[in-house]
């Protein structure tokens, strides 16, 4: 999709795509903490690893389900807001060590885990890297696994591919990561690049310089 000006949403050390004359980055547009955060997540023990697990609007249920019924056993505690996809899969095992949860102020609580289990939607993937955490990735369509895969290349992610149950290969990326020093440096050294953008900032100063002057 093209229009008379085109806004890319993160910032050109992300993709490394060379844009045309009439396309701009602007860094990351994500709302800011629109609601507060719920008492059950604020107060989440804190005396083991902690994973964010959202898989936006797109997380298959039953995917999302598999990858919840596969922490099972592990030494973490995670916070989930997919109780909407979790809804339409009857019986599935709930874990004493799993917040389930509805929607959440995402970036206040990107920044609370050690690592986040994502699908690669723009504006998850955006958080993710402000959040500065490294990331496991599941895409459920074409845009998702080539956001993951940027963030792959950046050295701060593990790209795992759609199946029907991916959660194995989810659970080995994420050991993986967490025994990665290497990882969690590049992951906090490009959250201190893309915090310099202020996306919302830069959109509308786009904006208002292409249309300021039409009635």
């Amino acid at each position: 999709m093209r229009g008379d000006i085109t806004l890319v949403a993160e910032p050109p050390g992300f993709s490394g795509v060379n844009l045309p004359t009439d396309h701009f980055f602007t860094g990351p547009l994500i709302p800011p903490g629109e609601f507060p955060l719920p008492d059950e997540v604020r107060n989440i023990p804190r005396d083991r690893t902690l994973i964010y697990f959202a898989m936006g609007s797109w997380g298959t249920p039953e995917i999302v389900a598999n990858i919840i019924e596969s922490l099972e056993g592990k030494p973490y505690c995670v916070i989930a807001p997919v109780k909407f996809q979790l809804a339409e899969v009857p019986n599935v095992h709930i874990l004493s060590n799993v917040l389930v949860t509805d929607w959440v102020p995402v970036l206040q609580v990107s920044r609370m885990p050690d690592l986040t289990v994502i699908h690669g939607g723009n504006g998850t993937v955006m958080t993710a890297a402000l959040a500065g955490k490294p990331v496991v990735g599941v895409g459920m369509q074409i845009k998702q696994v080539a956001n993951l895969g940027c963030q792959e290349r950046l050295g701060f992610a593990i790209r795992v591919g759609k199946s029907r149950n991916p959660s194995r290969k989810v659970q080995e990326a994420i050991r993986k990561l967490l025994c990665d020093e290497s990882s969690k440096a590049k992951a906090a050294n490009f959250a201190e690049v893309i915090a310099q953008w202020d996306g919302p900032k830069l959109a509308a100063e786009r904006l208002l310089e292409r249309y300021g002057g039409v009635s």
